[in-house]
């Protein structure tokens, strides 16, 4: 296995703009597996824009809207300039006929909830209008608490809709369902957010101004109370969430999966412990890798070289051909090389030791990629060094990075590599423990 590979299995003023966004359509069909990377369709959705327009399966698919299609890549990048209600004009070959199909583009479903309401909304920040997906308890807490959820370093989407039993929508809708108001928000050009940003090509530092907009949008909400509002932080989201801590703009953070080395470190740790500890790499072997990798780390990560000069480097050439890291063009592991450098300039436990929030840091004993629950406890040792700050650690028993909980680490392995799916369930004790530690500090 290819050792970048698992690193996935890893403020400005704004104004309030709501109902300007348009809604991403849905094609809704699983594409065949082809060698000539031809479109076919395999499997079809109910509620999809392929159902419409009465796509079958075994359809292969020729153009859209006049514009050929070449390939599923290709095919996404056109529905990009698709939105629902629009007319989409199909070309296909069904046997041995040609066909033109023609139907209105459904949305993407939307997110439902039990015991709370799903608000589609957006606010602007600079030059962008962001998506925010805002779960309305239908018994709010008088005490008018809320909670900003902060994802991890993708550029995927956070509106799912289609996965309504995925452990995140069962978390947040737990916390609502306990009268919490929760809001989670799209990056800057991800989903249906709209602007001149692209996630891939910006920086650590700008996104970070996003949340913090989007965290301020929070509070102006209706039933909102400014100084009860938390922020549950993801993966990544942990770093962000260390800068709103130091500032002191939450009531408390919690994090879940994180950081606490600078990046540089953390990313020695990818190779020299987690391809051990998971994935059978021999520690002889490691420190091979390690040996390899440093030098080019240290270039990218740490310092003012273009990535022209970083490139252009023999140790850069070295990982390359080990096939250590996945680099095209100035992406580097899907996001460009300066959102990693910029983290890396972030003294995190600096932040953390000047912490004007309480803090609860959660780890599952099962997570890949915060590989073990060091920076939980070193987290909440400096939080607890602060006057009138608390912190606390929890851990949980075979729960992963997503918040699943497997019955032993071969299923977790399995699920991992994608060999089976229907393994892991959302472990209940981390919604039910945050919704505990919340109410603990709103009672201080």
């Amino acid at each position: 296995m290819k050792l970048w590979l698992l690193f996935f299995i890893v403020f400005s003023q704004f104004t309030l703009a709501e109902n300007i966004l348009k809604r991403t359509s849905f094609l809704g069909f699983v594409p065949e597996s082809t060698q000539s990377g031809e479109v076919v369709v395999h499997q079809l959705h109910p509620q999809g824009t392929a159902h419409a327009l009465g796509l079958r399966v075994g359809d292969k698919l020729i153009s859209i809207n006049g514009n050929v299609i070449s390939d599923f890549s290709n095919l996404l990048t056109e529905l990009g300039k698709i939105y629902e209600g629009d007319t989409i004009t199909l070309s296909i070959s069904r046997d041995t006929s040609s066909l033109i199909l023609e139907a209105k583009a459904q949305g993407k479903p939307k997110e439902k909830g039990k015991g709370y309401q799903v608000n589609y909304g957006e606010f602007s920040w600079q030059h962008e209008t962001i998506r925010t997906i805002t779960y309305l308890p239908e018994k709010p807490r008088q005490d008018g608490a809320a909670v900003l959820f902060i994802q991890g370093y993708t550029c995927s989407s956070i509106d799912y809709g289609m996965l309504p039993d995925m452990s995140l929508n069962q978390l947040l809708g737990q916390f609502a369902q306990s009268g919490f108001t929760v809001m989670k928000m799209e990056k800057p050009g991800v989903g249906d957010s709209e602007g001149q940003l692209d996630c891939q090509l910006y920086d650590f530092v700008t996104e970070n101004k996003a949340f913090l907009a989007g965290l301020s949008h929070l509070k102006t909400k209706n039933g909102v109370s400014a100084k009860n509002v938390f922020v549950f932080g993801h993966s990544l989201g942990v770093l962000h969430s260390a800068i709103i801590a130091e500032q002191g703009l939450a009531k408390g953070v919690i994090g879940y999966g994180g950081v606490f080395k600078p990046w540089i470190e953390y990313l020695h740790d990818i190779y020299e412990k987690q391809s051990v500890l998971y994935w059978g790499v021999t520690k002889e072997q490691a420190k091979k890798n390690v040996k390899l990798m440093s030098p080019f780390l240290t270039k990218w990560l740490d310092s003012d070289l273009s990535w022209q000069e970083v490139i252009a480097s023999k140790v850069a050439k070295r990982v390359i051909d080990a096939e250590l890291i996945a680099i095209n063009k100035e992406l580097i592991m899907n996001r460009h090389y300066n959102f990693f450098r910029s983290i890396n300039r972030f003294n995190f436990a600096a932040l953390w030791q000047k912490s004007k929030s309480h803090g609860l840091m959660l780890h599952g004993m099962y997570d890949i990629q915060a590989i073990d629950g060091k920076w939980a406890k070193n987290i909440v040792s400096l939080l607890n060094q602060n006057e009138g700050v608390t912190g606390q650690e929890l851990t949980f028993e075979r729960t992963d990075h997503s918040m699943l909980k497997f019955i032993n680490s071969s299923d977790l392995m399995k699920f991992t590599r994608r060999e089976v799916t229907d393994v892991g369930k959302f472990n209940q004790k981390i919604a039910s423990s945050s919704i505990s530690w919340m109410k603990s500090i709103l009672s201080l």
